[in-house]
């Protein structure tokens, strides 16, 4: 059985050697040193490669002991003075929108009283407008006055919903 692995692996050097004949037409000489230099010739994996580089510092530098306890203290309590100013800034904020939206609230019904009161003037207005115009139709006068106190109704609720 190693008579044949033997045979195997000669069989498969010979066909390599067919395949890979570098020092062809060289003399027995050059390639015996051709063939040492090569197999003690190792090439060094790129930069990149490499676990460790030469110009890179692989160790961290070691902590220093802590000198005393009052920058503990200091940086404790420069921590909750930040904290604070940080709340104070947050509450400020807050209540500025708050402000905000009052403004907007009460600008909005400003608004509306102001939207209500044109309304009445108006409606006043077509009122005596009606009673100074030729009367037509009683029954015109009649569906404009229904008219006028059902959209007059509608948007007083409408107003008292928004409120």
């Amino acid at each position: 059985m190693t008579e044949e692995l033997d045979e195997d692996v000669s069989d498969s050097l010979a066909e390599i050697d067919k395949l890979y004949t570098v020092f062809d037409g060289a003399s027995q000489e050059d390639v015996a040193y051709a063939k040492v230099f090569w197999n003690s010739l190792s090439l060094q994996p790129p930069i990149e490669s490499r676990l460790v580089s030469a110009d890179i510092r692989q160790r961290l530098k070691v902590a220093k002991t802590p000198k005393t306890t009052n920058a503990a203290a200091k940086q404790e309590s420069l921590s909750k003075r930040d904290e604070e100013i940080q709340k104070d800034a947050y509450l400020k904020q807050k209540q500025e929108e708050r402000q905000k939206y009052i403004e907007m609230a009460k600008k909005r019904d400003q608004i509306i009283d102001l939207l209500k009161k044109q309304r009445d003037e108006r409606i006043k207005k077509e009122m005596i407008s009606c009673q100074n115009k030729p009367r037509k139709d009683s029954q015109v006068q009649k569906r404009l006055a229904l008219k006028i106190l059902s959209s007059l109704d509608e948007d007083q609720e409408e107003v008292q919903k928004l409120q």
